[in-house]
């Protein structure tokens, strides 16, 4: 295992991917009531390609897609990387 905060390398190396073309998984803030939860998103290019039409799209999700870890558990015992992780990349997220 690389990392010892995720519960797996496949959920690490997505969080690591934010902002790239693929899948990535990021941290979103509910507008309502400000608390934490994981998105999946997929992205058709890069976020510096500035070329051509970028398609977008983003589901809330649960569960690590690769282990099937309940991810309210990551969020609950790293509250602060969890913040740090919003604010670097809030910039890729979608609004709606």
């Amino acid at each position: 295992m690389i990392n010892n905060i995720f519960c797996c390398d496949g959920l690490f190396t997505a969080i690591n991917n934010a902002g790239q073309s693929g899948f990535s998984i990021l941290v979103k803030k509910d507008s309502y009531d400000k608390t934490f939860f994981f998105v999946q998103q997929y992205r058709n290019k890069d976020s510096d390609d500035k070329t051509g039409i970028l398609h977008v799209g983003e589901v809330g999700i649960k569960y690590c897609p690769w282990c099937g870890c309940e991810l309210d558990t990551i969020i609950s015992n790293h509250s602060q990387l969890i913040k740090e992780m919003y604010e670097e990349n809030k910039e890729f997220l979608l609004e709606f």
